[in-house]
């Protein structure tokens, strides 16, 4: 059980350390700009911290996705545990989605303007790049979604041996830290701060496994 419940832990870390990450990369962006440019201009240095902070934030979210995998076959039993490979594929996702789109773009980009070509042509290249890449990032956003249904269901149900109001609290407390961002985004005129908080939002993931696993592991040890 506190093996589990490690496990979850590690997962809340390594969402935070992807929404540290985040802000290497989004922090003084217009990120609702639209302006596909305005990712591919940030420092290098700041791409590589971003890439090396997202690397120890990786193993964080797989071993959280290993608790709740090992969660939901506790609960649901060993038929239901099929049902976690999509959130698998949602960590994958957020892993392609980082390096490539977040880091990789922005270093070719660099690159490709210090080769000489235009600016014109990369921006066609990575137009069309996105429209291929479309189908797949749906899919990641589902498996996302089809997660947090998970964690849902399972609390709802009682099986994860959690009270209802849990939800509440959690998406409450998450609600408070997206409202303080937006109020220092005010305040200071720091544009960016909000990239992070979607990263963040991944925590919820694995807050109800970290609870419900200390909560059995006290059962036990009562």
């Amino acid at each position: 059980m506190d093996k589990n419940k490690n496990l979850a832990l590690y997962g809340i870390i390594g969402a935070v350390l992807y929404a540290v990450a985040d802000l290497f990369l989004y922090v003084g962006l217009e990120i609702d700009s639209g302006n596909m440019l305005s990712y591919c201009h940030v420092a290098e240095w700041r791409l590589m911290a971003s890439m090396w902070i997202s690397l120890f934030g990786s193993f964080g979210l797989l071993f959280g996705f290993i608790s709740l995998y090992q969660l939901v076959k506790v609960s649901f039993g060993e038929k239901a545990k099929f049902i976690m490979i999509l959130p698998f594929l949602a960590a994958g996702g957020i892993l392609y989605c980082h390096f490539v789109l977040g880091v990789y773009n922005p270093l070719t980009y660099q690159g490709a303007i210090k080769a000489g070509i235009s600016e014109s042509q990369i921006v066609k290249i990575l137009e069309n790049a996105s429209e291929y890449l479309t189908p797949f990032t749906m899919a990641i956003v589902l498996s996302g979604y089809i997660t947090e249904f998970i964690v849902i269901v399972g609390i709802l149900s009682g099986k994860f041996g959690l009270k209802k109001r849990f939800l509440l609290f959690m998406y409450l407390g998450y609600a408070i830290v997206y409202a303080l961002v937006i109020l220092i985004v005010k305040i200071s005129g720091v544009t960016g701060l909000r990239g992070g908080l979607e990263s963040l939002f991944e925590t919820t993931f694995f807050l109800p496994a970290f609870f419900a696993w200390k909560k059995k592991s006290g059962g036990e040890n009562s």
